[in-house]
């Protein structure tokens, strides 16, 4: 298990086949950020298995919930994040 500060060192640590999982904390960057590493990923290994952070541990999820997600109360950047995982995923 290997904890990453920024995307560029998990970049440069991310080996296909390596990790069993993938545990994305997207809060912590510009959708578009997030959404290039996971598609470098995916690109890479299709058969990656990525989870996203997106709040409290009870929101841990390998898919996209968006029934978990008011998004009203979503600053846009991040409903525009939510359109482009959900069609990458």
């Amino acid at each position: 298990m290997h904890a990453d500060e920024t995307l560029d060192e998990a970049r440069f640590l991310w080996r296909p086949d390596l990790y069993r999982l993938v545990l994305l904390d997207v809060r912590r960057y510009l959708p578009g950020e997030a959404l290039d590493f996971y598609r470098l990923l995916k690109d890479i290994s299709p058969r990656q298995r990525i989870a996203f952070m997106l709040g409290a541990p009870r929101y841990l999820s390998v898919t996209w919930p968006e029934e978990v997600i008011d998004i009203d109360q979503v600053h846009p950047q991040w409903n525009e994040m939510v359109r482009h995982l959900a069609a990458a995923a």
